[in-house]
């Protein structure tokens, strides 16, 4: 019998310190949320197979493939070999809070209303995107309007946490808090906010699951490779790392607790994080693994413990993959995806972060070359071409769950994707939308904004 993953977790703290296809159905409610109610009284909807999806901000094959040529992602390369693994297209500006966006909603930003990482409230006060600004539904909501229980756990702009059927732990849930020095603070004084996860009693719940600095000892730290991470003001890139240990805690404790969740989706964050200021380390550290011990020994120290840090870190992430494919039954499918890629800048050109802002002479940036990599069931063994986009995340997954797409989002399923079989049995089914034109954009103030604001211009997302 397995152990819950919190009673694992509380000792290791302790060591360490719509029902058919022709109706959209539903509402939106105050400040664009869902009632609560359109969640409820609706039997759960049998599915085709249930559908793991993990996100890995900035991924692209240009890197990866060697990562798993040499060993660093075994799980990842099980999964390629068993099913698909492609080529998942972006679009500019590759800013992260409007392509999860457009990966939850099958739509182009000038649809869904988040249009950069930042926005005014009312009062004129600048604040990070919220889920109150998007202005179309998201998969989680045409989901669990058809009866189909969701999870998501870290997703861009998630917070604060709509009522959803199942359960959303927002982007906040982790304390992603620093002091004058950038350091985490190790607490969460906002602990009984009510908006940091659907059901709200669930924070509570997953709290002891928050690995921070304070929480744990220098061993630890040493153990997670951590501590090779030198302290960047402004953006604490060992902080992000903790949340993403965290956030796959989380994962496995809310898949062992059983729910029936149809459709699990969980987002990592470090790498992204870890390459716009590390970048030109690991790329160099790379070359040197796939050449050899000889020449990891030539590379300087401090580049190769950062390497070995990030390829750590990547091992992490493929253990938590590996565990939701361990968890897949034969009919379900386990996903990949990312926004964006990471790579050098020939020639240095100018790169749009948001809409109409450029930033100039950088060396390393994201590109357009995201990846998607499935296996399972439906997965048709060994397609490649695909041309996937980013928009055509949403539309896919429902129709692994079986269904309809709205004919109004600019993706499309990836038909190529499936085996003839599944196609045969389920085949695609659309409706003309699943809005319900009763969303409406609000900006959201939260206690964690000046910590956000601060990493996002430590980026290079904002200021001159």
């Amino acid at each position: 019998m397995r152990i819950p993953h919190l009673v694992v977790a509380l000792g290791l703290a302790c060591l360490l310190l719509p029902a058919c296809s022709k109706q959209a159905g539903g509402s939106s409610g105050e400040g664009g949320r869902p009632p609560e109610a359109a969640q409820d009284g609706l039997p759960e909807r049998p599915v085709p197979g249930r559908v793991f999806l993990v996100g890995i901000d900035g991924a692209s094959w240009d890197v990866f493939d060697f990562v798993l040529a040499d060993g660093v992602m075994p799980r990842l390369a099980e999964l390629c070999a068993r099913g698909t693994k492609a080529e998942l297209r972006s679009m500019s500006p590759t800013a992260s809070a409007i392509l999860w966006t457009t990966i939850a909603t099958g739509k182009l930003p000038k649809k869904h209303g988040i249009l950069g990482f930042v926005a005014e409230t009312e009062a004129g006060q600048t604040v990070p995107v919220s889920s109150t600004m998007r202005e179309v539904e998201a998969v989680w909501n045409i989901a669990g309007r058809a009866g189909v229980s969701v999870g998501f756990l870290a997703w861009w702009v998630s917070w604060p946490a709509e009522p959803v059927r199942g359960f959303m732990i927002t982007d906040y849930a982790w304390p992603l808090r620093k002091d004058e020095r950038g350091f985490a603070t190790g607490t969460d004084p906002a602990i009984d906010r009510e908006d940091r996860t659907w059901p709200r009693e669930l924070m509570a719940e997953l709290e002891p699951l928050n690995l921070t600095e304070a929480r744990l000892s220098s061993e630890r730290l040493d153990e997670l490779k951590i501590s090779a991470i030198p302290p960047v003001r402004g953006y604490a890139i060992r902080d992000i790392f903790l949340k993403d240990v965290s956030i796959d805690a989380m994962t496995r404790h809310m898949v062992e607790k059983g729910n029936g969740e149809s459709l699990i989706a969980t987002y990592f964050d470090g790498y992204d994080a870890f390459c716009h200021v590390f970048w030109p380390a690991y790329r160099a550290y790379s070359a040197a693994r796939r050449q050899g011990e000889a020449a990891l020994a030539g590379l300087d120290p401090s580049w190769r413990a950062l390497g070995e840090a990030m390829d750590a870190h990547l091992a992490r992430i493929d253990a938590s993959l590996g565990f939701l494919m361990d968890e897949a039954r034969p009919e379900d499918t386990v996903m990949v995806i990312s926004d964006h890629g990471f790579f050098d800048n020939p020639g240095r050109k100018p790169i749009e972060r948001t809409y109409g802002d450029f930033l100039e002479g950088q060396a390393f940036w994201h590109t357009e070359r995201g990846i998607i990599a499935a296996m399972g069931g439906p997965i048709r063994r060994g397609a490649t071409d695909l041309g996937a986009t980013v928009l055509d995340v949403t539309p896919t997954l429902l129709a692994l769950l079986g269904l309809p797409v709205g004919e109004d989002m600019d993706g499309h399923v990836l038909r190529g994707l499936f085996t003839d079989e599944f196609l045969r049995d389920h085949p695609v089914t659309t409706i003309p939308t699943h809005e319900t034109g009763r969303r409406r954009s609000t900006a959201t103030e939260s206690p964690y904004d000046a910590a956000m604001l601060e990493r996002l211009e430590q980026l290079g997302y904002l200021g001159d």
